[in-house]
């Protein structure tokens, strides 16, 4: 069970790791960094399967060393992941923030220029 669940464990490290370094890049290159939901979605299908792994472990039996890196590994990487979802998130609503002005903005002067030709059309 443990050489399975540590070459597992090691798999996932490696998305985790990529899709941190793949968002990071991304959100120091003018803050486009959005993973996409099928990237999200395998993601947190592997993350369960993780947990559920770990649930069925034996408590009692001793841990290798190398499933021990792989699991300090793995929660460090998940500590990684949450702060730059968190950066992701933020940049995500500054952008959406940054949209609904210029969509208010859209609007008068859309607003404006019907007055503009209401105005006009009654002068002529």
């Amino acid at each position: 069970m443990q050489p399975k669940l540590i070459e597992f464990l090691g798999g996932v490290n490696r998305e985790i790791r990529a899709l941190v370094s793949k968002l990071s890049q991304n959100s120091v290159e003018g803050n486009k960094a959005v993973p996409s939901l099928g990237e999200l979605k395998a993601l947190a299908e592997k993350l369960a399967h993780v947990a559920k792994l770990l649930d069925h472990a034996p408590p009692a039996q001793p841990k290798e060393d190398a499933l021990q890196a792989v699991l300090s590994e793995y929660v460090d990487n998940l500590e990684k992941l949450k702060d730059v979802l968190e950066m992701v998130q933020d940049s995500l609503g500054n952008q959406r923030d940054r949209l609904k002005k210029d969509f208010e903005r859209l609007n008068s002067a859309r607003a404006w220029v019907e007055a503009f030709r209401t105005t006009t059309m009654r002068d002529v």
